[in-house]
């Protein structure tokens, strides 16, 4: 498979700290990519430069061999239009209802289909996420977990081919943490390029193809998911113990990650 973005010796500086130090990174087009990492290791910030939402202060970012940087408007318009984010807080707008946050994005680059095609569209996937009674209600008014739901189904809802998520599953309940699963693997089975950041060991191991570990803003290791996961490197075995340590004990999850559960 091909590289879909490129990071190159990408370095981002947040008030003179170097959030991104020296980051190579190869996003492979069609494959779902991890990214995982202590609280604090850039693993947001590195997510959003890989969007193109934030430039870096170092290095380039390449979309398929090109340049982000230097990307026309149109070509740039072409890169938004196929892809979607979905923030950690959910990010909606605050003062439009759930129906207009996941109308506007089929309305500014799907303007084609027509407000009858766009309005089916997000009722049903409303209806599918369990929200059909919501489209009216602003985002003050859902619980955190219809938030995060809400968001995915905004960055989704355009059949995007690249969508990057940080941490889809983050407090949200049993019930609606399956719903995200679910629609993530709907993601992977139409050969879409995930970018993700999450704890989750159990969806980790459901969906990652491949593995990028991160600490202190610098890339460790990246590979294969089974091949990273089961790395002799104790660097890389010690930095997934924090990162599952931060939300979980040392349980067989934790176990069946690193590749020390039982045989």
């Amino acid at each position: 498979m091909s590289e879909l973005i490129g990071l190159r010796g990408v370095t981002v500086l947040t008030e003179g700290h170097e959030s991104l130090a020296e980051v190579d990174l190869s996003v492979t087009e069609g494959a779902c990519t991890l990214i995982m990492g202590p609280s604090g290791s850039g693993k947001s910030t590195l997510l959003k430069v890989a969007a193109g939402l934030i430039p870096p202060d170092r290095g380039t970012v390449s979309l398929r061999g090109e340049d982000l940087s230097a990307l026309s408007e149109q070509r740039m318009l072409e890169f938004r239009r196929e892809n979607g984010f979905v923030f950690q807080d959910g990010a909606l707008w605050e003062n439009k209802s759930i129906f207009e946050n996941l109308a506007l994005p089929l309305q500014v680059h799907r303007p084609e289909l027509g407000e009858a095609r766009i309005r089916e569209r997000v009722l049903g996937m409303l209806e599918r996420a369990g929200l059909a009674d919501s489209p009216a209600l602003r985002p003050a008014q859902l619980s955190g977990g219809e938030r995060k739901i809400a968001s995915f189904l905004r960055a989704t809802i355009g059949e995007p081919t690249v969508v990057f998520l940080d941490e889809p599953t983050l407090a949200i309940d049993h019930t609606m943490s399956e719903l995200v699963t679910g629609m993530i693997r709907d993601l992977k089975a139409r050969r879409c390029t995930i970018l993700a950041v999450m704890h989750d060991p159990r969806l980790a191991s459901l969906l990652a193809d491949r593995l990028a570990v991160i600490d202190a803003g610098r890339l460790v290791v990246e590979g294969p998911f089974d091949e990273v996961k089961r790395s002799g490197d104790p660097r890389v075995s010690g930095i997934l113990a924090r990162v599952l340590g931060e939300i979980s004990s040392f349980d067989t999850d934790l176990l069946d990650l690193l590749g020390g559960g039982a045989p």
